[in-house]
């Protein structure tokens, strides 16, 4: 039995990655082909990215001849995804869906025509399915799959929904994602383009312990599970002799969570002489100095921090478990270890004010990271941040839910690109550049100032 799975991203659809263009293959459809490859399924995986939109689609089925096709669900990506799947459907193959967007809509999902949802990792499940359609000679017997674990699937108009299928453990039974030179040449392409080097990404985890509002779970839960440090560098040796990355870009919610395992990761790391440059996500309160110097001689040389805001009240609100002062100390902490600090920062909270929003520049401006990715603040349906504004959602748009924030949409416009030429201020190596960024900064200012009259 043939199986295509696809994401049905498309970078054209997403303005603000394409500005960033810092695009990597979806490992977690690589994890998938490579485990049911090693299951005997013949499974291949449609990378959508590139694409300008979906026409493209029909084609790839028709390389592949699947029986079966598998949709990775994502927020941004449902609206495409309905068209796809009607594709898919009116050739009379069977299709699923996975991944953390389906399970918080399951109607959605089952009136575009997918069939069964896979709820939780999907390595296992999925080749449960793959067998269970080759037993009942490509059909669903639904009586049969109530007793199949991860599962939600329709009968009758009634949602059932089997018992939740027990983690993977240990990870390092999970075999390498599948990696295919021609799947990387287009992210090597706009990597050098954009930024004079190359970039593939890994993961050393899964799941992430801490409770941010915001933060959806619907994939791992509140579960850390870790890989064994040789087990990482094994790869990850393997990914530098065949592909000879210039960068690593370690995927974690949360690398620097457990200090033991990455003090030997760092001392294995350099035993090896696996040293490369890579880049990973923190938290503030986790790092000190002996760490990060160890980080640093492993070939460490960004770490994102979850800065989000420069106001306390706010972070409380996130249940973020980080203090303002503690992003500060980070922040020295991280330049005295020679390692960039990467800052996401988050606006419109609902307890944010404008006072607030200044104080977010403060923080940026102290912290002064090399890169600072700005986001608004977007509830997801099966998150605590949701559960708080579902009141005051007032439709959808891309597949985002919208909301009625504190301000204006164009108050948060004018607050991004006010952050952005602040930093470009402060980037600015000459007069003339540095007037230019002020000049924007000082005009952005002011129309947040008169925004936030507004009320």
């Amino acid at each position: 039995m043939n199986v295509l799975l696809t994401h049905g991203y498309f970078l054209a659809d997403d303005p603000h990655e394409a500005e960033l263009m810092r695009p990597f293959p979806p490992l977690g459809l690589q994890y998938l082909v490579a485990y049911l490859r090693r299951e005997g399924v013949a499974a291949e995986w449609w990378d959508s990215t590139w694409h300008p939109g979906p026409a493209a689609f029909p084609a790839a089925i028709d390389a592949a001849k699947p029986a079966l096709v598998g949709f990775y669900g994502h927020t941004i990506t449902r609206p495409v995804t309905a068209g796809m799947v009607a594709e898919v459907t009116g050739r009379g193959l069977r299709v699923v869906a996975g991944g953390p967007d389906p399970v918080q809509y399951l109607d959605e999902y089952f009136a575009m025509g997918v069939e069964v949802i896979v709820v939780g990792e999907g390595e296992v499940t999925l080749a449960a399915l793959v067998a269970h359609l080759q037993a009942n000679r490509g059909r669903w017997d639904f009586a049969a799959l109530a007793d199949v674990p991860g599962l939600a699937f329709r009968v009758d108009g009634r949602t059932v929904r089997t018992a939740a299928r027990p983690l993977i453990r240990p990870l390092d039974s999970l075999p390498w994602p599948h990696r295919d030179r021609a799947d990387l040449s287009a992210y090597f392409a706009a990597w050098r383009a954009r930024h004079g080097e190359t970039a593939m990404s890994m993961t050393t985890s899964r799941g992430c312990p801490f409770h941010c509002a915001w933060c959806s779970k619907q994939v791992y839960g509140d579960t850390f599970r870790r890989r064994d440090p040789d087990a990482v560098i094994d790869e990850l040796l393997a990914v530098k002799a065949e592909y000879a990355p210039d960068q690593l870009w370690f995927v974690d919610d949360m690398f620097t969570l457990n200090r033991t395992w990455v003090d030997r990761f760092c001392e294995r790391m350099v035993v090896r002489g696996a040293q490369t440059p890579f880049y990973i996500i923190g938290r503030a309160e986790t790092l000190e100095a002996g760490q990060l110097a160890r980080l640093r001689a492993a070939g460490c040389y960004r770490i994102y921090v979850s800065a989000e805001s420069g106001a306390d009240h706010v972070l409380d609100a996130m249940k973020k478990g980080t203090s303002v002062a503690e992003l500060r100390q980070a922040g020295r902490l991280l330049r005295e270890a020679g390692i960039e600090m990467g800052a996401f920062v988050m606006l419109g909270y609902p307890e944010e004010s404008h006072r607030d929003v200044l104080a977010t520049r403060d923080l940026l401006r102290d912290l002064d990271p090399a890169v600072t990715l700005v986001s608004l603040a977007h509830p997801m349906k099966g998150t605590p941040f949701y559960d708080v504004v579902k009141d005051r959602v007032t439709g959808q748009r891309g597949g985002r839910l919208t909301w009625e924030m504190a301000r204006s949409p164009r108050y948060y416009d004018a607050a991004q690109r006010m952050l952005w030429a602040d930093e470009a201020r402060r980037r600015a190596e000459g007069p003339v550049e540095g007037a230019g960024a002020m000049g924007r900064y000082a005009w952005w200012r002011a129309v947040m100032a008169a925004e936030a009259r507004r009320g």
